[in-house]
């Protein structure tokens, strides 16, 4: 990936699909992302990566596994907030993401692009927890009376 901080961008290649995703670097998520580069990441080490294993060896955090630990482990150590969403390590990411898009009123192939889906089909299980807006999407049948049972 590489983040551009002039133009306030992250570039990222999406593992499912290899494609090439430019996304916003919101200002808190670039602050922090400062913040670790220089308080936090290991120095001295060879790697451009910005993420790297905080024990030796310091390497790039490459693997789905490692994300997950890394974010299962931040999780662990926050108190539990009523966020409406459910999951666990990058899902409860990706599910958090995809709800606070779509209660922007972003596009859904926005949405599902960011989550490096091809199509937003594919996107529906990360949207699963906007419940409010599901309900929003419910018909009314008052005043519908079912076809009675032909004998």
């Amino acid at each position: 990936s590489d983040l551009d901080w002039r133009q306030a961008q992250i570039t990222v290649t999406q593992h499912k699909t290899a494609t090439v995703v430019t996304l916003p670097l919101l200002a808190d998520v670039g602050t922090a992302i400062a913040d670790y580069l220089l308080h936090d990441r290991p120095a001295g080490i060879g790697d451009n990566h910005v993420f790297l294993r905080s024990q030796a060896p310091h390497v790039a955090l490459a693997s789905g596994k490692g994300m997950h630990h890394v974010a299962a482990t931040a999780f662990a150590r926050t108190p539990t907030a009523s966020t409406g969403v459910t999951g666990h390590g990058m899902r409860l990411l990706r599910t958090s993401l995809a709800t606070r898009m779509l209660e922007q009123e972003t596009p859904l192939p926005v949405i599902a692009s960011a989550l490096g889906h091809r199509g937003i089909e594919s996107a529906k299980h990360d949207l699963a927890g906007d419940e409010a807006r599901m309900r929003q999407c419910c018909l009314n049948f008052a005043g519908i009376e079912p076809n009675e049972a032909r004998s």
